[in-house]
């Protein structure tokens, strides 16, 4: 078990959007907090300590393992990159992460995947964590490698792990998929911090969506971890017909794009160079 009291977490990607959301909804309770990221982290907390590197560099990723008990890795590439860049960090970073939290004696680790590690099944079936993967993208793949990972980590090393596929993180929902797939900043803090206390989650991977009433996914581990979202995306239904957003269409079952992905299943991968 995570001791909020006395154990060290360290969180990767600190200074993006999941991140600055988590130290919200963790500082509080959690006493030691180390957090990195390629960025500065802004207005540090009494128990908050920042770490300011890239995760491509190994010898600085083992150092900062020290007296760590649990890691949440949430950096990563997302949106405009490389596949160059996609390897260096979600492929060659997440493994360096993965590895010096074991040779550190890391106890659990927390991996912000992706619905795109299932993106390519079909919206009309109602997906759990329990059927095979189906990425829609390299980006995808990489997530379902970083899950693989963690379970042949929790059979050799005994590393309990929560892979979480998150869905669309926004402070609000931006259009009509995220009607089904979004993921509020309360609720994201929330599903970290049952993740951590969770005394024995073994290897696990969790949905990571908010109480949406469109949700397109079934997922009997939130009962096992005690997650219990309280965000709907229906109540801002309005607003985005206020912006344009069909609402409407999922009341009829006719979603803008068939697959759980979104467009990420029919989208070209970016060239290498």
């Amino acid at each position: 078990m995570i001791n909020p009291e006395t154990d060290r977490v360290l969180i990767t990607g600190a200074a993006g959007a999941i991140g600055t959301a988590l130290r919200t909804g963790l500082r509080e309770n959690w006493r030691h907090l180390r957090l990195t990221d390629i960025r500065p982290v802004q207005d540090l907390a009494n128990n908050e300590e920042s770490v300011v590197t890239d995760i491509a560099d190994r010898s600085a990723v083992e150092t900062m393992m020290r007296d760590v008990k649990a890691v949440v890795h949430l950096a990563g590439m997302i949106g405009s990159y490389t596949l160059e860049d996609l390897f260096r960090v979600n492929a060659r970073g997440l493994f360096d992460v993965f590895e010096s939290a074991r040779l550190a004696g890391v106890e659990r680790i927390i991996f912000a995947s992706s619905n795109h590690a299932f993106g390519c099944y079909p919206i009309t079936e109602n997906v759990s964590p329990v059927l095979p993967p189906r990425p829609d993208s390299l980006y995808g793949v990489f997530k379902v490698w970083g899950e693989t990972m963690l379970r042949n980590y929790y059979d050799r090393h005994g590393i309990r792990s929560v892979s979480l596929r998150i869905g669309t993180f926004r402070s609000l929902p931006i259009d009509q998929r995220s009607l089904a797939t979004w993921l509020s900043p309360a609720d994201v803090g929330h599903l970290v911090d049952v993740s951590l206390r969770h005394p024995d989650p073994g290897c696990m991977v969790v949905n990571g969506y908010s109480n949406n009433t469109r949700l397109k996914t079934h997922d009997p581990n939130w009962a096992t971890l005690g997650y219990q979202p309280n965000d709907n995306a229906e109540d801002y239904r309005e607003m985005l017909r206020g912006k344009g957003v069909d609402v409407d269409a999922p009341d009829r079952e006719a979603w803008e794009w068939p697959e759980h992905g979104g467009p990420h299943a029919r989208v070209a991968e970016r060239p290498a160079r």
